[in-house]
């Protein structure tokens, strides 16, 4: 009686996991091209870091190839943000820490433009940092961990079945 038991548990268990792909599920599109992203803020160069932690991020999935075909992503960084962070009113001459923040834009079609997966999706990432000396270079290292952040929010949006 307990094999008999034992059997059909092993049977509904090997059933139920035959679908499982790795991965997760299936994308809309199997090629995805992106566009050259646009930079509306006041710091050069972010653009390239970001392309270049979206196209890491896009070919670590299985599931999708980067080119011409299906899909396209567009892209603009629209935001970058530095606040100073001051415990009292009074400390306006006193910040030693700030937060960081970039705010980037994207849109994903596909059939050729027809059809809109999403349309000027926000995506962001900030940290909060301490100077320590040279806070202009120190800022500038943030950028290729805060894009890596924001590149895998897009990878998950744009793999997400649809």
């Amino acid at each position: 009686m307990m094999a008999r038991w034992l059997f059909i548990l092993s049977f509904g268990l090997l059933t139920a996991c035959s679908s499982y792909r790795l991965g997760g599920p299936k994308p809309a599109f199997t090629r995805i091209e992106v566009a050259p992203i646009r930079n509306s803020t006041s710091r050069p160069g972010t653009h390239a870091v970001l392309q270049e932690k979206l196209l890491e991020a896009l070919s670590g999935d299985p599931r999708i190839k980067i080119g011409p075909g299906q899909a396209v992503l567009t892209t603009e960084v629209t935001q970058y943000k530095r606040e100073g962070q001051t415990a009292n009113s009074t400390d306006a001459f006193l910040i030693s820490t700030y937060r960081v923040t970039f705010i980037v834009r994207c849109t994903l079609t596909t059939d050729g433009g027809k059809r809109v997966l999403f349309k000027d999706r926000d995506f962001s990432a900030g940290v909060t940092f301490q100077p320590k000396g040279d806070s202009t270079a120190e800022e500038l290292s943030l950028g290729p961990s805060l894009f890596a952040d924001i590149a895998a929010q897009i990878r998950e949006a744009a793999t997400t079945a649809w």
